[in-house]
């Protein structure tokens, strides 16, 4: 049941935060309590996995990362995603990949390390068919755990789908990757884009219905072609 607190007792108190969080990183999402809330979207390709394995390696320096890979699963391409991230270096105690866990078995599996366990990241929304409702209840089950999500984007920017969109004002870190950049909205203090690769170094692939591209969807025929630049960072997390 809820309570009354006063703004007085309130300013009184101290609430835990992960100062030992590198300073680079608290450029990037500030610096955020016990406990937070992150989501992060971007269409494919945009660096949003390898972002996120940046961030769990900082992450493995305060706790351990359970890693849902709902979406890849064991394999070649996470391995590939590790590597890019040095993830090859992070003790084994620090760092655990669920393989395609079902929100069942992932439950199961937060519940038998409970006070093991404090970063869960969940990859992604849209694989899982997570529910606003189911992630109300994990974050009601693990109040001390901190979960963040990855989703797909839809058309214009958004996260995909009502589910995402809904989880979107319930984070307290909302971070937008786009074309090799990932611009947060933070709860806990101003931030800074995080550059995760040179978009100008890479390749722009073929879009779908594209002829003239489709003729050269062979990798060793594409070509190199600059892309827009990043939308400002109050209009790629608006809202």
């Amino acid at each position: 049941m809820g309570k009354l607190t006063s703004a007085a007792e309130i300013c009184r108190r101290t609430y835990d935060t992960w100062d030992a969080l590198p300073a680079d990183w608290q450029r990037v999402i500030g610096l955020p309590e016990k406990g937070f809330k992150m989501l992060i979207w971007g269409a494919s390709g945009s660096g949003k996995t390898t972002f996120t394995m940046h961030l769990c390696k900082a992450l493995s320096g305060l706790g351990r990362v359970y890693y849902n890979s709902i979406e890849e699963g064991e394999g070649r391409t996470i391995q590939n995603a590790f590597m890019r991230a040095g993830l090859q270096d992070v003790p084994a105690e620090k760092f655990a990949l669920g393989d395609r866990h079902s929100y069942e078995e992932m439950v199961e599996e937060l519940s038998k390390n409970r006070n093991r366990i404090q970063f869960v990241v969940i990859d992604s929304i849209q694989y899982l068919n997570l529910t606003a409702a189911q992630y109300k209840n994990l974050v009601a089950l693990f109040p001390r755990k901190s979960f963040i999500l990855i989703s797909w984007e839809r058309p214009g920017g958004a996260p995909k789908g009502e589910h995402a969109q809904g989880i979107r004002y319930m984070v307290d870190v909302k971070c937008y990757v786009k074309e090799g950049v990932a611009t947060a909205d933070s709860r806990f203090g101003a931030t800074e884009p995080f550059v995760i690769y040179d978009k100008k170094a890479r390749p722009k692939l073929p879009q779908e219905g594209d002829q003239k591209a489709a003729s050269a969807a062979d990798p060793a025929q594409l070509t190199l072609q600059p892309v827009e630049e990043l939308a400002p960072a109050e209009e790629a997390v608006a809202g």
